[in-house]
């Protein structure tokens, strides 16, 4: 039982950035607070350099109980501050790869320490189930969210 009840501890006060980015196309990111805020910044990079300004659309709000539960859950599981900083970074570009622009980025806080992680997609690369579900988890809550 005791090693159970030690299996279960909550997380920190944590905030995180996580950031999807198609290479001179498009990013979108979504920034979570340690008071459950979020704000979630929309860029389409392709049409601003056309234009020559930025045209950021941004959402604000705050996450449910049940939703930041469900992060921390995932977070937790994902044991990021074991991860390596970058993956599918070592390699030449591969022209087929359809998904070579595509970066992801994650930044986490917890106390006084921070993360970085950086994704560039690679086919070949495989993730623990658990950070693919926060993956996943954050993908769609910006797309429930977004402007």
């Amino acid at each position: 039982m005791l090693l159970l009840a030690g299996c279960s501890t909550k997380l920190k006060e944590f905030a995180l950035i996580y950031t999807m980015e198609s290479e001179l196309n498009y990013r979108i990111s979504l920034e979570i607070g340690k008071d459950k805020s979020y704000q979630i910044r929309q860029q389409n990079l392709f049409f601003d350099s056309h234009a020559r300004r930025a045209q950021i659309n941004t959402s604000e709000g705050q996450m449910t109980d049940e939703e930041y539960d469900q992060l921390s859950e995932l977070i937790a599981g994902s044991q990021l501050f074991k991860m390596k900083n970058e993956y599918g970074f070592n390699k030449g570009a591969n022209p087929d790869n359809p998904l070579e622009g595509l970066t992801y980025q994650i930044t986490y806080t917890a106390g006084r320490k921070t993360k970085y992680i950086s994704i560039r997609v690679d086919p070949n690369d495989r993730y623990p189930e658990n950070f693919l579900q926060l993956l996943r988890f954050l993908s769609n809550f910006q797309s429930q969210h977004a402007p």
